[in-house]
């Protein structure tokens, strides 16, 4: 988390520099590699100057690592739901937690073309349109989640899928059962036990 401070331009306008820096500061506390990340969940507010300063600023951050282009998708739960205030950054968190948990992207409804000012072809990013099966590609799923908000306050998290575990080992059943009892009183356990 952080704020654009005395750089932004006015109060309700968002910040490059800012939204660069929490989400270089988020890949670096997480020690992973953008290229591991399958989907960006955004702030998306589909307005023409919010969303290429978001574009712009995740770019930059996820530049400083990798040349790669369009290997993750970015959505915004905006065009599910609308934008619910200060509350939006928790359904982002929400979205994306079931996204990694159904190992699926989900589309950002209404999307019909890209903001023109936005350069997603040479960007390491891609407007998810349609839904996905979301790939392991040798590591754990993994996705970022951006929440901006007016007065230049910038959140961004990594998410990573929890890990899948093991199957349990079962063992051939024994001709007889162990079943444990407990009560409160001596004759709560003898009526339970009859």
């Amino acid at each position: 988390v952080n704020n654009d401070g005395s750089q932004k331009v006015g109060y309700t306008a968002p910040g490059i520099e800012g939204q660069t820096e929490v989400i270089t500061r988020a890949l670096t506390l997480a020690d992973i590699n953008p290229k591991t990340i399958g989907y960006v969940e955004t702030h998306g507010t589909g307005t023409p100057l919010g969303d290429p300063v978001e574009m712009t600023a995740l770019t930059k951050a996820y530049r400083a690592l990798t040349e790669a282009k369009q290997f993750c998708a970015v959505g915004s739960v905006k065009s599910n739901i609308g934008h619910l205030d200060a509350a939006a950054g928790v359904a982002s968190l929400i979205k994306t937690a079931l996204s990694l948990y159904h190992q699926q992207i989900v589309p950002s409804l209404h999307f019909n073309e890209a903001n023109p000012t936005i350069d997603f072809a040479n960007s390491p990013f891609f407007v998810s349109d349609q839904l996905l099966p979301w790939p392991q590609y040798g590591a754990p799923r993994r996705a970022g989640v951006s929440s901006f908000g007016i007065g230049g306050t910038n959140a961004h998290v990594i998410l990573e899928e929890a890990p899948i575990p093991p199957e349990p080992q079962t063992k051939a059943s024994a001709s007889w059962q162990l079943v444990l009892l407990s009560a409160r009183s001596s004759p709560a356990l003898e009526t339970l036990t009859s």
